[in-house]
């Protein structure tokens, strides 16, 4: 398999996360909500473990996947933190003008309110296990805090930028180190738009059977794979940007693991949506990203160019 570096890799991602999967769901049957939360994070960290297989097999150095331990360029991280920050609001962006102004039932209703935050926060404490008295607690609370909407907003940015920089940035790299460090290393050479169109695509579908299961999508498990494909192609372009700038992978583990951790914050401020339009993996985030890489692509103008070379 040295010949088909790609393939192999290929193969030992999905086939570690997807055996995660399965020994999970046919093996030991797991059904309860803590035992999918495990499952999961164990899903997550496939691509590294075939990453670090692959390294061995076909004899890359650690610093040829950005795995580095001196030189880091220390703004890229905070650039990534902040390119992560602004995907909510620009959710929020499309939400309200897709859904308010263009009168887009799909997209539902936004405002970056204190109300509500408080009426979809009660929504989802009445759908939860939850006591009745504790839901009344927290809900009181919440409206005691003297913050308006767009502090709420902030505040969460901030909490969600905390996370994915810690937690959540050992299981972004649990994928990272795969897609961005091993793929990376071996697709970089085709090209900017051939990179990013094949590494959004398998990444996307490396997700189906958590997808499937209901991830992301609850309501539209089987075109939520789909959609998925779209979310992981427009968010391939910034973290492949980052991962350039940088020369590292951390970057990239930064830039994933603030995502996860501020993309479902627009949920707090959007009522009456699809989870495939304005939900925090939806069409809004997906035209979020677009965005993004557009201003990437203007403030940067020789990345494209510069992409391929050694």
């Amino acid at each position: 398999m040295r010949n088909h570096p790609v393939t192999f890799f290929l193969l030992l991602a999905f086939g570690t996360s997807w055996g995660i999967f399965a020994v999970g769901k046919w093996v030991l049957g797991i059904s309860s909500g803590l035992g999918w939360t495990i499952t999961s994070a164990l899903f997550m960290l496939g691509p590294a473990l075939a990453a670090v297989v692959h390294r061995r097999w076909n004899g890359q150095s650690w610093p040829e996947l950005g795995v580095v331990r001196s030189g880091i360029r220390w703004k890229w991280m905070g650039i990534a933190v902040a390119i992560a920050m602004a995907l909510p609001p620009f959710t929020l962006f499309f939400n309200w003008l897709l859904g308010d102004v263009m009168r887009l039932g799909p997209f539902g209703h936004t405002a970056i309110s204190k109300a509500m935050v408080l009426s979809t926060v009660e929504a989802q404490l009445a759908v939860s296990d939850a006591a009745p008295g504790q839901t009344e607690t927290a809900l009181e609370q919440l409206s005691a805090l003297p913050l308006n909407g767009f502090a709420i907003l902030l505040i969460a940015l901030v909490a969600g930028a905390l996370a994915g920089c810690t937690v959540n940035f050992v299981f972004a790299m649990g994928e990272e180190l795969g897609w961005r460090g091993t793929l990376y290393h071996f697709t970089r050479r085709w090209g900017l738009w051939k990179h990013v169109g094949f590494t959004g695509l398998v990444w996307g579908l490396w997700h189906a059977p958590l997808i499937l299961e209901g991830h992301n999508y609850p309501d539209h498990p089987v075109i939520g794979v789909g959609f998925m494909c779209l979310l992981t192609t427009a968010l391939a372009l910034p973290l492949a940007w980052v991962r350039y700038r940088s020369g590292c992978v951390w970057s990239a583990g930064v830039l994933h693991g603030t995502v996860n951790g501020v993309a479902g914050i627009s949920v707090l401020f959007t009522q009456g949506t699809s989870s495939l339009a304005g939900g925090a993996t939806g069409l809004s985030a997906v035209l979020g990203l677009i965005v993004i890489s557009a201003l990437l692509f203007i403030l940067d103008p020789q990345f494209r160019r510069q992409f391929s070379q050694p």
